[in-house]
């Protein structure tokens, strides 16, 4: 038996991704039906492993943005760390973009979304560490640190 969507991995609403995950769930399984057939122990054995990081890291996030929305939208230095943020992604399209983004506007596996957003966010906390206004974002210091830790995104929405 292998169970697929909300009944495999129910979560909390707020990133919007319950019905998508269910959807990543069937085109996971499709592609395995392809590569290995009938071969169902080999299929679910490969399904739980593709799946379970992935549903585990959106279930996660879910968490963290109910938690980031009821504590955190009215506060000013949060507010000032998403522009930078977003000057980020303009700046550097394909290498820094939001985790926000990366679960609801492309399709970049979940579990990727999350650990190049532990990534970006340490890079938004040390350039915003000593700053109040966007116009003393130190740009140099920006692109070396981007260009080192983060690897370019193949970005299919």
């Amino acid at each position: 038996m292998l169970l697929l969507g909300d009944a495999a991995h129910a979560i909390v609403p707020f990133f919007g991704q319950g019905i998508n995950c269910g959807f990543e769930d069937c085109s996971c399984l499709l592609e395995l039906l392809d590569r290995h057939g009938a071969d169902w122990a080999r299929l679910f054995r490969e399904f739980e492993q593709a799946r379970k990081i992935n549903t585990d890291a959106i279930a996660d996030m879910a968490v963290e943005n109910f938690v980031e929305m009821r504590d955190r939208v009215a506060d000013p230095k949060f507010l000032f760390r998403k522009m930078v943020e977003l000057a980020l992604e303009e700046k550097f399209p394909r290498l820094f973009v939001p985790k926000y983004a990366m679960v609801t506007f492309h399709r970049i596996p979940y579990v990727t979304a999350m650990q190049r957003g532990a990534v970006q966010e340490r890079i938004l906390a040390e350039l915003c560490a000593s700053i109040e206004q966007i116009e003393d974002l130190d740009w140099n210091k920006a692109e070396r640190m981007v260009r080192s830790e983060l690897t370019p995104l193949e970005l299919a929405a």
